[in-house]
C-alpha cells in the first residue's frame, strides 16, 4: 500500500487512547489519513501530529455520538471510515458481578456501538460511500468462562456485523470485523490478575501493532472478517463446532492457559491498573 493511499481519508476511531486504539490512530496517521481519535477517561499521553484530533466523548450517550459526528462533518465534510475499538472487560464469576458492571460492559462493547453505527450509516448513505470496521475478539467465537458478559457482547457484535453486511450490499457502504486473539494491552494485564481468565493466554498474545496492520489491510481491501493471528482461525471455529467439544477440552485449555499466563506475567505485567480495564 502506498504512503498516499489514505491521504484525504477521514477516519473516526473510538477507544483511541487504549492500547489497540492508539496503535491504529498512529498507523493511519502515518499513512496521512485525517484521524479523529475518541477517548473518554484518559487523554492520550503522546503528542499528536497534525493529522490527529483528539475528541473527548462518552459514547454510551446518544448525544455524544451526535456531537462527535457533527464535529467531524463540520471539520472535514465527510466520514470515510468508522473504527469501533472501544471495549471494556470486568472478569470474574458471573454471580459476583454487580448490575452496573454488567450494564457497563454491554453498553460499551455492544449497545453504544450499534447506536453509533446506525447514526454513522445514515451519513454514509447520503454520501454514497463509507466503511465501518468493528474490533471484535476471538472471545466472540470461543466461549470465555468467567468473562461471560464480555464474551457475549463479542458474540453479539460478530452476529450483528455479519447480518448487517448483507443489508448493506449494493449501498456503497461496507462493514468489516477484525477478530484478534489476545492482545498485549492493559486489558490483558488485568485478566492476568486472576486464574479464571487463563483461557485468554492459551495462544501467544499479539502486539497492538499487528491489529493496526490488519485494520490497514481491511481498509485497503474490505472483507467481512479478518482473524489474527491467522493460525487461530480454523482451530477457534473447530473448537466451537459443538458445545460438547469445548466442554471436553476446557480443562486442558485452562491448564495450558495457566502455564502461559505465568510467562506473560513475567514478561509484561507491572500491575499499575485500576479496577476494570478498557482496551
Amino acid at each position: 500500500m502506498s504512503e498516499k493511499s489514505l491521504k484525504n481519508k477521514v477516519v473516526i476511531i473510538t477507544g483511541g487512547s487504549g492500547g489497540i486504539g492508539s496503535a491504529i490512530v498512529n498507523k493511519l496517521s502515518n499513512y496521512r489519513a485525517s484521524v479523529v481519535s475518541v477517548y473518554n477517561r484518559n487523554h492520550p499521553d503522546e503528542q499528536s501530529d497534525e493529522n490527529i484530533i483528539h475528541v473527548k466523548a462518552n459514547l454510551t450517550k446518544s448525544e455524544d455520538w451526535d456531537r462527535l459526528l457533527a464535529f467531524t462533518l463540520n471539520k472535514y465534510g465527510k466520514i470515510d471510515v468508522l473504527i469501533n475499538c472501544a471495549g471494556f472487560l470486568e472478569p470474574g464469576d458471573f454471580l459476583l458481578r454487580q448490575e452496573d458492571q454488567l450494564r457497563k460492559m454491554i453498553d460499551i462493547n455492544f449497545t453504544s456501538v450499534i447506536s453509533g453505527i446506525q447514526k454513522t450509516l445514515m451519513i454514509m448513505k447520503k454520501q454514497g460511500f463509507g466503511h465501518i470496521i468493528n474490533i471484535g475478539s476471538l472471545g466472540g467465537i470461543v466461549p470465555m468462562p468467567y468473562s461471560s458478559i464480555y464474551s457475549a457482547t463479542k458474540f453479539a457484535l460478530r452476529g450483528f456485523t455479519f447480518s448487517l453486511a448483507e443489508e448493506l450490499k449494493g449501498t456503497g457502504t461496507t462493514i468489516s470485523l477484525i477478530t484478534p486473539g489476545s492482545v498485549i494491552t492493559k486489558m490483558l494485564d488485568y485478566e492476568a490478575l486472576g486464574d479464571n481468565s487463563a483461557i485468554s493466554f492459551v495462544s501467544k498474545p499479539i502486539s497492538p501493532a499487528k491489529v493496526a496492520g490488519a485494520v490497514l489491510r481491511v481498509i485497503h481491501k474490505p472483507r467481512i472478517e479478518f482473524i489474527i493471528p491467522r493460525s487461530q482461525s480454523i482451530p477457534s471455529k473447530l473448537l466451537v463446532f459443538s458445545p460438547k467439544i469445548f466442554s471436553s477440552l476446557y480443562k486442558i485449555l485452562h491448564r495450558i492457559g495457566i502455564s502461559e499466563k505465568r510467562k506473560y506475567l513475567n514478561r509484561y505485567c507491572s500491575f499499575t491498573l485500576a479496577k476494570g480495564a478498557l482496551r
